[in-house]
């Protein structure tokens, strides 16, 4: 019998997700978070917990962010992420998260159980489709830095060269140097374009 955590902030979500994984054989106790701030701070407290079950796009503290504190500070505690974005970008950022499984919200009960179930037993669980998945775009595979990322983010986001220099405590010619890197990866040769791609892939 195992100790899970669901972290959601969308309430109706968060309370059917938390029902469907109570009537699991192997769930003990299923503990609902809709801050995960506040499933570290239990954490903090000495709360047990076997697996945690995470959304990834939450206000104020991502699940990317609450998978490196717990990859960080309780590493024994396995992380499955369930998101219901099915891009590439975000596939790529699942798999290079260090979480130890990955399902999509549209996906089956019975699946599910199976994900969790592989992840309790020392595993791992990625569908089929994430494993294979190439993440192409316009004919290049992608990898973007972690700081290219950010900057991709606030350009789609409409901040100015300057502005995203002054918040991530570069200099401009730096963020300039980024840009470019980006839109040769990216093939991508405009702002809109960039703008174009950071939406289609939800990193905004």
């Amino acid at each position: 019998m195992y100790q899970i955590a669901v972290v959601d902030d969308h309430t109706i979500l968060l309370d059917g997700l938390r029902w469907v994984i109570s009537q699991l054989p192997f769930a003990e106790t299923v503990t609902a978070y809709s801050e995960p701030k506040d499933l570290l701070s239990d954490l903090k407290k000495g709360k047990k917990l076997d697996l945690v079950v995470t959304d990834l796009q939450m206000p104020e503290f991502s699940g990317y962010e609450l998978i490196d504190c717990l990859k960080k500070d309780y590493p024994s505690v396995k992380i499955l992420v369930m998101t219901m974005f099915d891009s590439p970008f975000v596939y790529r950022k699942i798999l290079s998260s260090r979480a130890d499984g990955f399902f999509v919200k549209n996906g089956d009960g019975g699946k599910l159980a199976a994900a969790m179930l592989a992840i309790l037993d020392g595993g791992s669980y990625f569908p089929e489709e994430v494993l294979t998945l190439q993440g192409e775009t316009n004919g290049l595979h992608v990898e973007l830095t972690k700081r290219e990322t950010e900057i991709l983010q606030l350009i789609a986001c409409e901040k100015s060269s300057k502005m995203i220099a002054e918040g991530l405590f570069i200099s401009e010619d730096t963020v300039l140097t980024h840009r470019k890197n980006i839109m040769q990866k990216l093939n991508i040769h405009s702002t809109a374009g960039l703008v174009s791609f950071a939406i289609k892939n939800n990193m905004v």
